[in-house]
């Protein structure tokens, strides 16, 4: 429980992937928006997923706004690295909003899940689904992480005007500092201007890029490399070989050495 609003600060949520958590210092401090950018041919939501997984596994509570894949993607992924979707979507712990299915309500489509979004280039509307989703502990003192894949769907849909992405981002924040949350955002960095995604990392507290590897390697791996962390420059390095094994996020140096 998270019984200390002053202490916000203090908590560190961790990916759960040593390596990366000891390059955070720990993780991401409470209270933060985190950006995941990634590029064409990259995989960035098994690191987002098992964030979120670590989080259920401790006991926390947590959200998926999905923009990109149906339930079952997430489903099967989370699956795979220990987390039971259903069991948690069932006592309350997980919440799955919908933004897939019909994102620009232009069709009659019915979604089976209770919490959905009709309009991506709505920022109030968004967040106001991703706060009636968490009455049932609105008295509690939770933790809580969500994870936005992504936030590049929200950008197509507010390109008149960048103050709804740029509203939806301050909005995040406010609500993770107020609660002592945190927020993942997943970006197709490549698909967007370049001084947008810079703006972006300068609204965000942490920012990690993902990409495919240039090391020469045996098996496909991917390049994982910490961008920023606010107001601690000393974090940010050189990146690291990552592949994924059996569900799991293995460095590939420590892999080779077994």
């Amino acid at each position: 429980m998270f019984n200390n609003p002053g202490a916000e600060e203090k908590k560190m949520f961790s990916f759960g992937i040593p390596t990366l958590d000891e390059i955070l210092g720990g993780g991401v401090p409470a209270g933060s928006n985190v950006l995941i950018e990634d590029e064409i041919g990259a995989e960035a939501d098994p690191f987002v997923l098992q964030f979120l997984a670590e989080g259920l596994k401790a006991g926390e509570y947590g959200y998926i706004f999905s923009t990109e894949h149906p339930y079952d993607y997430y489903n099967e992924m989370m699956t795979g690295i220990g987390v039971n979707p259903e069991m948690l979507e069932a006592t309350g712990r997980l919440k799955f909003i919908d933004a897939f299915s019909n994102p620009f309500g232009y069709t009659d489509f019915k979604t089976e899940h209770q919490h959905t979004v009709l309009n991506l280039g709505q920022p109030r509307e968004i967040n106001e689904t991703i706060r009636r989703s968490f009455l049932h502990v609105q008295n509690q003192q939770v933790l809580k992480r969500g994870i936005v894949l992504s936030l590049s769907s929200i950008i197509y849909a507010s390109e008149e005007s960048k103050k709804i992405i740029f509203s939806f981002l301050q909005n995040r924040l406010a609500a993770n500092k107020r609660e002592g949350a945190v927020t993942v955002f997943t970006l197709h960095q490549d698909a967007h201007d370049p001084i947008l995604v810079r703006a972006l990392e300068h609204n965000c507290d942490v920012t990690i890029r993902v990409a495919k590897s240039k090391a020469k390697a045996e098996r496909p791996t991917t390049e994982v490399k910490v961008i920023n962390v606010k107001g601690k420059p000393e974090l940010t390095g050189e990146p690291i070989q990552f592949e994924f094994i059996s569900g799991k996020i293995i460095p590939y140096y420590e892999e080779e050495m077994f």
